[in-house]
This record gives C-alpha cells, sequence and structure tokens, in this order.
C-alpha cells in the first residue's frame, strides 16, 4: 500500500515543524508573558478580557507534549525517509505535473490563452479595487488588534471570539512587522494566494472539464459581489476556499483510473485539509464531503484496499490538527474552540421554526438575487442531484467532477440540521463555486457545448458583463460603508480634538460599532494620547466621565441629563460632553 508511507511521512514531517516552531515559541516564552495575554481587551458586545485556562502545570505540559510531537515526528521522518524515499517520488510526480500542464498551455490556440489571461487579469483588478476601496471591516478591525498585532502568542494561543484565524493571521503577522497599515496587513494575504488560488484552479478545472466551461464558471462565480468582497477582504474565509479546492482536485485525481499523481494527490489532500482546520476550524464541513466522497468513490470502484489509506490519513488530520490548536487550549481554554456561542446547538423550539428561511436567505446571498429561485434550487439540488448525476452524465471524470461537487453542495444541510446551528453565508463560501459547477456539468455537456462553439464568445461575454452589472450595483454599498467609516472617524477625531489635556479623556460608550472602531483608532495613537474607553449596556453612564458616546436609538435616555450637553450628532450617534 504504496499510499500509507507517504501519509505518514507527511504527517511526521507537520508534528516536527508544528512541535518544534510551537515548542520553541512557548519554551521561550515565560509564564507572565502569557499570563499577560489575560490583560488583552477585546470587543464582544462591550470592551473584555478573557480569563484565562493557563496555569504552570499546563504551560508545563504544553512545552511537554509540543517538545513530544517535535521530537518524534523529527525521527519518524527521518526513518520513513531512509526507508521509503518518499521525496523522489514527489519529486518525479511533481516534475511530470509541471511538464504536462506546461505542454498543455503551449497547445492552446492564442485566443484561448489570451481569454484565460484576460479573465485573471480582470478578476485581480476588481479584487485590488475592493481592497484599496472597501473600508475595513469589524472582522478585520478585531483581527489586527486583538490577534496580529499583540503577537504570536496572542495569534497562536489567543481565542476570546473565533475571529482569531490563525493560520491566516499567521500569514499575516510578518507584515505588521513590516509596519505596513492594517488595511494591507490584513489583506494582502487574501489577495495574493487568493489570486493565485484561483488561477491554478482555473488551469486544473480546464484540464478536467475543458477550458470553455472552465471559463464560465471562474467568470460567472468571481465577478459576483459576494466573492469579490472576500476575495479582497475575507481572511481566512477565502483562504478556506482555495484550500478546499485543493482538496477537491486531490479527491479527483485519486478516484481517476489510472492515478497519473497519486502522491501529490495525498500530499494535497492531507495538507489543505490541516491547513483549512488550522484557518477555519469549519472546514471540518466541506472536509467531511471530500473525505465521504474519496471513500464512496473507491468502494464504488471495487478500490476497498485503498480505504485504510483514508482513514489513516484522516487519523493523520486529526493528530496534527490537534496539536496545533494546543496552545489554545492550555491557554485559552478548549471550551473557547469547542464551545463558543458560534457552535454551540439552539434549542429546538429555536432552530426549527426559522430554519428554511434562514437556508433561503443565505441560498439568495450564495447563488443569485431571489431568494424565490436560490433557495429551492438549493433545496432541490441536495436533495436531487445525485440522482440527476448519475441519470444524465455517463461514468467516468465528468461523472466523478459533479458527484464530489454535489456533496460539498449538499451535505452541510444535514449538518447544520444535526448540529442544530446556522452556518454563516461566509462560512458557506465555497458552495456557490460547486453549485454552479454542478448545474454547468448537468446541463452543459461535452455535445452542447460543441454544438454551441459559435455563440460561446456572446455566452462568455454576457457572462462577464452580467458580472460587471452586478459589481456596479453592489458600489451602492460600498459607498454606504464609506459613508459609515467616514462618520466613525469623524467622531473619534471630534473627541480627540476637544480632549482636554493632559489629563486622560475618560470617554463612555454605547455604541458597538464605535467602541471597536474608537478602540482601534486609540491604539494607533502614542499612549499619552490615548482615550479611556469604557463600554456599557446600562441606560446611563456612571460619573466621572468626560464624554459620552450613544446610539442614536437610546437618544431619548440622555434628553434629561443636566451634566451633559450634546456637541455633536451624525446618522449613527450622538455626543455629550461633561458641562463644566
Amino acid at each position: 500500500m504504496p499510499a500509507l508511507p507517504l501519509l505518514a511521512f507527511v504527517a511526521a514531517l507537520g508534528l516536527a515543524f508544528s512541535g518544534m516552531a510551537l515548542g520553541l515559541l512557548y519554551g521561550s516564552s515565560t509564564y507572565a508573558q502569557l499570563q499577560a495575554l489575560g490583560n488583552l481587551v477585546y470587543h464582544e458586545n462591550g470592551y473584555r478580557q478573557l480569563p484565562l485556562a493557563l496555569t504552570a502545570e499546563r504551560l508545563q505540559w504544553l512545552r511537554s507534549l509540543l517538545a513530544l510531537a517535535g521530537a518524534g515526528g523529527v525521527a519518524t521522518a527521518v526513518w520513513l525517509h531512509r526507508r521509503h524515499r518518499p521525496v523522489a517520488r514527489l519529486k518525479a510526480e511533481a516534475s511530470l505535473l509541471f511538464t504536462r500542464s506546461l505542454a498543455w498551455w503551449k497547445r492552446l490556440p492564442l485566443q484561448a490563452k489570451a481569454l484565460c489571461l484576460a479573465l485573471t487579469a480582470l478578476l485581480l483588478l476588481v479584487r485590488a479595487w475592493y481592497m484599496l476601496n472597501y473600508p475595513l471591516s469589524t472582522d478585520e478591525i478585531a483581527s489586527y488588534d486583538f490577534f496580529v498585532r499583540p503577537g504570536l502568542l496572542s495569534v497562536t494561543s489567543f481565542y476570546p471570539i473565533p475571529n482569531n484565524h490563525i493560520f491566516y493571521n499567521l500569514l499575516a503577522w510578518p507584515l505588521a512587522q513590516l509596519g505596513l497599515s492594517p488595511r494591507l496587513v490584513m489583506r494582502l494575504p487574501t489577495l495574493v494566494l487568493g489570486s493565485a488560488g484561483t488561477a491554478v484552479g482555473l488551469v486544473l478545472l480546464a484540464r478536467l472539464t475543458g477550458l470553455r466551461l472552465a471559463l464560465l464558471i471562474t467568470g460567472l462565480v468571481g465577478l459576483s459581489p459576494l466573492w469579490a468582497y472576500y476575495a479582497a477582504v475575507g481572511r481566512g474565509y477565502f483562504l478556506q476556499f482555495c484550500l478546499v479546492q485543493a482538496g477537491f482536485f486531490a479527491v479527483l485525481e485519486l478516484l481517476r483510473r489510472p492515478a497519473g499523481f497519486p502522491h501529490l494527490a495525498w500530499l494535497a489532500f492531507l495538507a489543505s485539509s490541516v491547513l483549512g482546520l488550522y484557518c477555519v476550524p469549519s472546514y471540518a464541513y466541506p472536509l467531511a464531503a471530500l473525505g465521504l466522497g474519496l471513500g464512496s468513490g473507491l468502494l464504488l470502484q471495487r478500490r476497498a484496499g485503498q480505504l485504510p489509506a483514508l482513514a489513516a490519513a484522516g487519523a493523520f488530520i486529526l493528530l496534527l490538527t490537534l496539536v496545533l490548536y494546543l496552545p489554545v487550549g492550555m491557554v485559552s481554554g478548549w471550551e473557547q474552540l469547542l464551545g463558543n456561542r458560534y457552535v454551540a446547538s439552539k434549542a429546538a423550539a429555536d432552530f426549527w421554526p426559522p430554519f428554511r428561511a434562514v437556508l433561503y436567505e443565505t441560498a439568495a446571498e450564495l447563488f443569485g438575487p431571489s431568494l424565490r429561485i436560490s433557495g429551492p434550487w438549493w433545496l432541490a439540488a441536495a436533495c436531487l442531484g445525485a440522482a440527476a448525476v448519475r441519470c444524465l452524465l455517463p461514468a467516468g471524470p465528468r461523472r466523478n467532477t459533479a458527484f464530489l461537487a454535489w456533496l460539498l453542495l449538499a451535505l452541510p444541510l444535514p449538518m447544520m440540521m444535526a448540529q442544530r446551528v446556522y452556518a454563516p453565508t461566509r462560512v458557506l463560501l465555497y458552495l456557490t463555486y460547486f453549485g454552479y459547477l454542478l448545474l454547468a456539468l448537468l446541463i452543459l455537456q461535452p455535445r452542447l457545448l460543441c454544438q454551441l462553439r459559435r455563440l460561446y464568445l456572446p455566452l462568455l461575454t454576457a457572462v462577464l458583463l452580467t458580472g460587471g452589472y452586478r459589481l456596479y450595483q453592489h458600489q451602492a454599498q460600498v459607498q454606504a460603508s464609506q459613508r459609515e467609516t467616514r462618520q466613525l472617524t469623524q467622531a473619534f477625531w471630534f473627541i480627540q480634538q476637544h480632549a482636554g489635556k493632559p489629563q486622560p479623556t475618560k470617554v463612555w460608550l454605547n455604541a458597538p460599532l464605535h467602541e471597536l472602531f474608537f478602540a482601534h483608532y486609540s491604539r494607533q495613537l502614542p499612549p499619552a494620547s490615548q482615550l479611556l474607553l469604557h463600554s456599557s449596556r446600562n441606560p446611563v453612564p456612571g460619573p466621572g466621565y468626560d464624554w459620552l458616546v450613544v446610539n442614536n436609538r437610546l437618544r431619548a435616555n440622555f434628553a434629561q441629563q443636566k451634566a451633559y450637553r450634546a456637541l455633536y450628532r451624525d446618522q449613527l450617534v450622538t455626543i455629550y460632553a461633561r458641562v463644566r
């Protein structure tokens, strides 16, 4: 069974690297430095601090387990390399894949090459525009302020809220050390890796289904406003999609008979799964579909002898993910990761009545403009997609592709029902790509595409124009976000410019958005100029505050406040100053 030594070797390398890197970080950090994470202020419906689960004993266990993982990984990797030489096989397959891909590209007509490059460049320009023009989101600010800016200890172990996409924040951390702006720190990895992933995904899909279909799918999905937004500002969510794509094509390669690159495919499946879970734990949704698709495909092909390799891959994925999340469990507490409010089950009385409405709204965001069409289509595709694939597509790579796309589209529904959890749209972003891919594979079969050859360019043009029109319509939302951010900035600088000196200025806030942004702006200033911010959900403040920042919906509560007078008002808040 040639896959098992390779899987074990890759897992051993992962254990060695993660154990040694995290072991070095936590072995060189003092207990006091880790305890200081409990003093970090984060925002979740007000300013909060996380009571850490860390103790001296837990820190010692963490260091010991990481050292064991690192040493065990090194020893195992060295032994497997000497006995099986797996790196030689990977090099040979990588070289062959590069040679074949280059030959495929050279065989393409000039027009096809031009279309590929033009579409890739267009998507890059759209994403760059969003990166530069869309204001920083609340999630980006939280990720930067609470995890990336404080340093590696906070990135790898501080987990008060699930905004900590650890793998993505690790990619952003070096950019923060270079002194780049928060916008570039939080968005450059998405732009660079997402664009590279789009280009590679286009080539792989074209080799699998044909260039015409690949261009249509990539253009249709990439130019939707939701995808343009997340491709620029999506943090770990868009990186998750790129990793899902890697796992998707890896599974299809493993189901191909004979597989041309089995070792590379197993490597891609294992690595993308671990990195996906380390980026966003909700990667468990697509991973379950990929694992089920690979297992059922092997059984249908009467290749049950490879199921132990799949089981080993699953065990290695769990082991590596556990090691990577050890700092989170030992420092912040396992309940922060596994029991936070985003994964906690709802009561049946709260979950089931609005379930269909929530699904329809999610489908409208993912697939198209009307929930009356998108919602029923998602449910119908989930229920009947497998039967349609079996009836309409002959056995072969195209059917495997459609069946795996169906699993990715359908499986989140029963998983959400079993958990009694509503997965946010951003978690299910990958469904847009695989939903459209499934529909295209069922409708645009090769014979029909050949018959429509003369109409292909007008069809592709119509897809691009539709995407452009949808992006144009989305500009109203972009401008609304820009106006909102301008008001947040103006309100902060109004207080900053009128604050009394040299005494620290105490500001009371009952406006959640302003609480997050004011803290972000204040952290950019020298310590002597920073505001003393306090949040509350009480209707009136306590004594001793210089300024009150109040959501306009609560303004009536302050009409009788004689100690304060209103000096500033916009569409969001009213700011009161203490009467002196």
